[in-house]
């Protein structure tokens, strides 16, 4: 082969090394500016949750008049996290002629939860036992609130459907358990900011607590209507 041809294919290929060297030190640089932002904005979303709340916040997709080095000179929330966890960024970065300049970011959060799950598949009106469930660790963007943060919050509780095993548990799924049959005799307790009064009474309807409950007094036949407070117990306010 000619030794000019052999000297060129040389020069390629340090050419090509050298290409792939410069494209991938630009992509080191990009991606250490990008996090970099990216850990400015998780930094400030934090702030609205608990120390010891594990939370992760995902980017989909940052603007691009944050690539590079831009001046950031102000974050806040355009629009606080939802139920989903999804929320928006205003970040003001310092544009042409020192103008400040409003760029929004989209972002999602998702937060380190116990979740309660059934072991075995349960019927309507299933009582909830300890061995009826199993403890799982998850990330969830959904509110919080919707999962029982303990045990205590679910053993002794009805379900108010059939549901399959391996059913993540929520509030929604769950009901007081019938403390009160009809035709049971009840405590009725009738009270007010002078006097208590206490009386032997009939449901007639069944009721869990908190429910409102029709009952008869038995010394005066009188029927009214009471709120369950716990078994054989109804509170008549006066």
């Amino acid at each position: 082969m000619d030794c000019k041809l052999l000297n060129m294919m040389n020069v390629i290929r340090r050419l090509m090394v050298l290409l792939l060297l410069f494209v991938a030190i630009c992509g080191t640089l990009f991606a250490q500016e990008q996090s970099l932002i990216e850990r400015k904005l998780t930094d400030f979303i934090k702030t609205i949750y608990g120390e010891g709340e594990e939370v992760r916040v995902k980017f989909d997709n940052i603007p691009a008049q944050l690539k590079g080095r831009p001046n950031v000179r102000n974050i806040s929330f355009a629009r606080m996290p939802d139920d989903r966890g999804e929320g928006l960024c205003l970040v003001e970065v310092e544009g042409k002629n020192r103008r400040g300049k409003n760029v929004y970011v989209p972002f999602r959060v998702t937060k380190k939860t116990r979740v309660f799950v059934l072991i075995e598949n349960g019927k309507k009106g299933d009582v909830i036992r300890s061995d009826s469930v199993a403890v799982r660790d998850t990330s969830l963007s959904d509110r919080r609130s919707m999962y029982p943060s303990n045990l205590e919050n679910i053993v002794g509780k009805t379900l108010k459907k059939d549901l399959p095993g391996g059913t993540v548990i929520t509030s929604h799924l769950l009901d007081n358990p019938v403390v009160i049959e009809r035709g049971e005799v009840v405590h009725i307790i009738a009270e007010n900011s002078r006097l208590v009064v206490r009386a032997k009474g009939r449901a007639l309807e069944k009721g869990r607590i908190g429910d409102s409950i029709r009952v008869k007094n038995t010394s005066s036949d009188r029927e009214i209507y009471g709120k369950v407070i716990g078994e054989n117990a109804v509170f008549v306010a006066f």
